[in-house]
């Protein structure tokens, strides 16, 4: 067991976070980019100064402030490679270079800061990385790989100033609570399922199932296209078999709302326009086939 557990280190880890990077969890540090961006503003402020002291010993330039001269003008009058000038143009070197940082933090800082954070469908998967399949991640209330406290990488990733290095596409309302209980289902549904159906030993990765995002969606749309099939099928069988046109009417009344919901629910995301459309048709068809049916309606 010793051998096996030295052999894997967290190479599993790192190998899985590869393949699926909205599963791994990182710091921000929102507190020390923003400290960042006043340190460099206050560099930026003071650099400023300094330029601007220096080009008030050149009248001859025509302007005070470091906006006032454009570096053509600067340079062909306060030539760089004149030792008169070397103070100048080590204070305006200094101040570009100031200027610089400050964008490149603030850049920086605003991508870091737009990383989304984590899913709650991939909160506790660090937590499955552990012996026999690689060294444990958390170890004496430690994330061991960095050596912090194992809270920031646990919970709710936005109150831990943590993100993902990738989010997981916003599919349809089916396809996400499938992804939120998929955990559930693995542990419970399958493992049930797997202890009916006698199959051979594998190895010591264990039982995992592993489905990309795409085979789910494929499947909902599959089930979905069934749904929109089926409901419109039955609706107008039920109507072909009830006369009285007071229980048509219910009948009618009832599958729109459920077929309203269906859409919301299976059909990805769809704006209320398209779900006002797609109902309104629904019972456009329900109605047409009443409409031509009705003679052989009982009234009553």
């Amino acid at each position: 067991m010793e051998e096996a557990h030295q052999l894997y280190g967290y190479s599993m880890l790192y190998k899985h976070l590869g393949v699926y990077p909205e599963s791994g969890r990182f710091r921000r540090f929102a507190p020390f980019w923003a400290k960042k961006l006043h340190d460099d503003t206050a560099e930026f402020q003071a650099s400023l100064g300094s330029v601007n002291q220096q080009l008030k010993k050149y009248p001859e330039l025509g302007g005070a402030t470091f906006l006032d001269c454009p570096r053509r003008l600067v340079k062909k009058m306060c030539p760089e490679n004149d030792p008169r000038f070397k103070k100048l143009w080590k204070a305006w070197r200094n101040c570009e270079r100031c200027l610089l940082n400050y964008g490149q933090t603030l850049c920086l800082s605003q991508q870091v800061l737009n990383l989304p954070n984590q899913d709650m469908f991939n909160t506790d998967i660090l937590e499955k990385f552990k012996p026999p399949l690689c060294k444990p991640v958390f170890e004496n209330n430690r994330f061991v790989p960095t050596g912090e406290l194992a809270s920031f990488y646990q919970g709710e990733s936005e109150r831990t100033d943590t993100c993902a290095l990738k989010a997981t596409p916003r599919k349809d309302f089916l396809t996400m609570q499938f992804l939120k209980y998929s955990r559930w289902i693995e542990c419970t549904v399958l493992v049930w399922f797997r202890r009916r159906v006698k199959r051979p030993k594998r190895s010591a990765s264990g039982d995992a199932t592993d489905i990309r995002l795409e085979t789910l969606v494929g499947v909902m749309d599959v089930i979905s296209c069934l749904v929109a099939s089926v409901l419109p099928a039955v609706t107008i069988l039920i109507l072909a078999v009830v006369l009285s046109m007071k229980a048509r009417i219910a009948i009618i009344g009832i599958s729109g709302v459920l077929f309203a919901l269906l859409v919301k629910v299976m059909a990805g995301n769809p704006s209320r326009a398209e779900i006002f459309g797609a109902t309104a048709g629904f019972y456009a068809v329900a109605v047409v086939f009443v409409s031509s049916t009705r003679e052989i309606c009982t009234c009553v």
